[in-house]
């Protein structure tokens, strides 16, 4: 990691971050007001930028081992081609606030933990552990067969999130912008369940839905209990 500033930034705050990298053993250096902006791709920076490395992504094998061992409860979180990277990042914030051993999604056609990612995660997806994958449905057979029950969420789902408590090994399932959960993705969960809402548009953005689904698992089986 590396942090690059804009040669015009004003004195007082220049000795500040030199002052915060110098004690985290980070490297600074100064660059043209063009080439940070080149580098922000467009985000607003403020006259610096943090060079990182990019998250590392495991395979979804790899991500079972992460799972607590039962009788401890459990929760994983699988996106369908979510291709906003604001969303992703909202939705990588809240499994590590729920709690998540890990999020999976696949590598094409969906975003890609990029630094819009992790500054929109606050820094999350350096922390979660973010699996890929090369067929969604494929993942969630694979997780069913080691233990989790899948659990797609869906706005026109019949059955409520509300209606039973969610499962102690859950694997939530969420599909991608406007389009949802996949025909083959939504076949290969175990149940289809939605949010009750009201008002006109009649859904939620897809970051809130499974927000409020990871935190109605953790209500019941981790937050009421002295899981550790």
């Amino acid at each position: 990691m590396k942090v690059v500033v804009s040669k015009t930034m004003q004195r007082g705050a220049l000795s500040k971050f030199t002052g915060l990298c110098k004690a985290s053993g980070i490297p600074l250096s100064m660059a043209e007001p063009k080439a940070i902006e080149a580098m922000a791709e467009g985000v607003n920076h403020q006259g610096v930028v943090a060079v990182i490395a990019p998250s590392t992504l495991i395979d979804i094998g790899s991500a079972v081992g992460l799972l607590p061992k039962p009788p401890l409860s459990a929760l994983a979180v699988l996106l369908d081609h979510v291709q906003d990277p604001h969303n992703l990042g909202a939705m990588i914030r809240s499994a590590e606030a729920a709690a998540a051993s890990f999020v999976a999604f696949p590598l094409r056609r969906s975003s890609l933990p990029t630094g819009v990612v992790s500054k929109t995660s606050a820094g999350a997806s350096l922390r979660l552990p973010l699996s890929s994958t090369g067929n969604v449905a494929e993942a969630v057979r694979e997780l069913k067969e080691n233990g989790l029950w899948a659990v797609g969420l869906d706005a026109g789902a019949k059955k409520s999130i509300y209606a039973d408590p969610l499962p102690k090994r859950v694997l939530l399932v969420v599909g991608g912008e406007g389009k949802g959960l996949g025909r083959t993705t939504a076949g290969a969960c175990d149940e289809i369940l939605g949010i009750p809402t009201q008002g006109v548009l009649g859904s939620l953005n897809a970051s809130v839905a499974l927000a409020l689904a990871m935190f109605e698992w953790a209500r019941i089986n981790r937050m009421d209990t002295n899981e550790s």
